[in-house]
Parts: structure tokens; sequence; C-alpha cells
């Protein structure tokens, strides 16, 4: 195999297990920020809300299990239990794509149910100011005269 070939496929495979673990991370952290979002707003949310909610929480799951996939397929390509080492990307790139796909998707469903639940919150009176909620202001005491 040509040097140069060689250099750039494993560039090719660092890459692309580079891709897939960050968008594992991605997704890790916002399945956490969800989890808050959903904790922190839960009691404003319809029922179409939560399952939106759960949609994202699901397709970011779907994201982290393709990018484990892929991840396990670049690595069973380059340490095969039989037969020769295949050095290449071939082998991981459909699950690295709907990894892709998953996160993408995620993504898209995250950004509605933030701008929903944010309407919803904003509808039912949650973003109002305090100024104008509060009662206002007692006045003073009169001050206290002594006899003298």
């Amino acid at each position: 195999m040509d040097p140069t070939v060689l250099e750039a496929t494993k560039l090719a495979v660092g890459l692309a297990k580079d891709l897939s673990v960050q968008l594992l991370t991605l997704s890790s952290a916002l399945i956490g920020l969800t989890v808050v979002l959903i904790k922190d707003v839960k009691k404003s949310h319809n029922g179409a809300e939560l399952i939106l909610a759960v949609l994202v929480l699901f397709t970011y799951i779907v994201s982290i299990v393709f990018g484990i996939y892929a991840i396990m397929k670049l690595i069973g390509s380059l340490a095969p239990v039989s037969g020769p080492v295949v050095l290449g990307v071939d082998a991981a790139r459909p699950a690295a794509g709907w990894q892709i796909i998953a996160f993408v998707v995620a993504t898209g469903l995250f950004s509605v149910y933030g701008v929903v639940a944010l309407v919803s919150f904003w509808w039912k009176g949650g973003l109002t100011t305090p100024s104008a909620t509060a009662p206002p202001p007692a006045p003073p005491d009169p001050p206290i005269k002594t006899g003298s």
C-alpha cells in the first residue's frame, strides 16, 4: 500500500472516530439539559410538550447507540477476529450516517421543544415582571412625636 494512501486512511479513521465521540458527548450533554428543562418547566407542560420532550430524549439516545456502534465497527475493521486487517472507514459509514441523522433530528426536535415550552410558559403568565405583580409598597409609618 502506498504510504500516502496509508496515512490518509489513518487520518480518515481518526477523524471518523473523533466525530463520533464528539456527537456522543454532545448528545449526552443535551440529554442532561433536556432532563433539567423538563424538571424545571414540567409544571407548565401539557401532554404534547411532554411527548415532544420524550421524543427528544429518545432520539438523542438513538444517536448515542449508533455512535457506539460506529466506533465498534471502526475497531472491528482495524482488529478483525479472523481475516486480514482492512484499514478504512467504509465499515462504520452506515452507522456513522445514522448517528449524524439521529443527532440532527434530535437537535431539531430540541429546538422545537424549547420554542414551544417558552411560548407555553409565557402564555401562562410565567414571564411577567415582578413589579407588575407585586403589591405597592406600604406607606412609611409617621414619625412618633414626644411630649416636648
